[in-house]
Parts: C-alpha cells; sequence; structure tokens
C-alpha cells in the first residue's frame, strides 16, 4: 500500500508542495460527503465528490489522487479517482469565492469534460447550480 509522495508545481510564479498527493488503500467506511480509507494502518477522512462516492465499495481497495487543505486550526484531504480531477479541483480553490467546499460541489453538477467544455464556451449555468457559487463567482471561474 502507498501513502505518500511529494508533488511540486509552480502556480503563478509560486512553488507548493503536496505532501500527500496520492493514496492507496482500503475503503473501511463511507458518509454522504467522505470516506475513511485504510493505509497500512492508518485511517484517512478523504472527502471526495458525490459521484466517486457512488464508485467507491466498502472493503475494497482504492487510489485516491489527493490534496491536503491546511487551515489554521484544521487540516482536510480531498481525494478524486484521477489526476484531472485534482488538477481542476486545484485550479477552482485559486478562485478569490471559491474554498474546497464549493470546488467539491462543482463536481456533483456534471462530469469534467462537460464542466470544463462549458467553462471554455462560457456557459455559466453549471456552476450555477453549485450551493454557495452565484452568476459573479461563476463568471470569474469562466474568467480565471
Amino acid at each position: 500500500m502507498r501513502a505518500l509522495f511529494f508533488l511540486f508545481w509552480q502556480n503563478k510564479g509560486k512553488i507548493k508542495i503536496n505532501m500527500l498527493i496520492q493514496l492507496t488503500g482500503i475503503i473501511k467506511f463511507k458518509t454522504e460527503r467522505f470516506v475513511v480509507l485504510d493505509v497500512n494502518g492508518v485511517g484517512y477522512r478523504v472527502f471526495v465528490p458525490s459521484e466517486t462516492l457512488k464508485e467507491l465499495k466498502n472493503e475494497e481497495c482504492a487510489t485516491l489522487w489527493t490534496h491536503l487543505h491546511v487551515r489554521e486550526n484544521i487540516m482536510d484531504l480531498y481525494g478524486f479517482l484521477n489526476y484531472a480531477e485534482l488538477e481542476f479541483f486545484e485550479q477552482l480553490i485559486t478562485i478569490s469565492g471559491i474554498g474546497p467546499k464549493g470546488a467539491l460541489g462543482v463536481f456533483s453538477v456534471a462530469p469534467l469534460d462537460v464542466l470544463k467544455k462549458a467553462i471554455a464556451a462560457g456557459d455559466t449555468s453549471y456552476l450555477t447550480k453549485v450551493s454557495g457559487i452565484g452568476r459573479k463567482i461563476a463568471e470569474k471561474i469562466v474568467l480565471e
């Protein structure tokens, strides 16, 4: 079972480090918002998109691409089935007004390829379906 490796990347001139980029383990528990992924006896709470929750089964092995979000008083892990989803999530949370929970909500309205096409075409209708994302923030996502 793999638990950790480092990924360095550059975004807007700043080098970022994501310490927990990929976790592979057994799904031990599921709720409507997160899973507990057991990696060599350590249980990680990983918030995942609703579509990902449907695909993950208890007691089955899973690999999640993860983002560790650190705030003043909490560290949360967000997980995705593929690296493209992780990249899209990380782009969304760089936009002012979009937090990790809102970015995760974006994945519930349409598949990633549909979202990317809609954003490229300037269509904000998908984005405004997400709780907490109004017209102004949706337009900001399209611009950035």
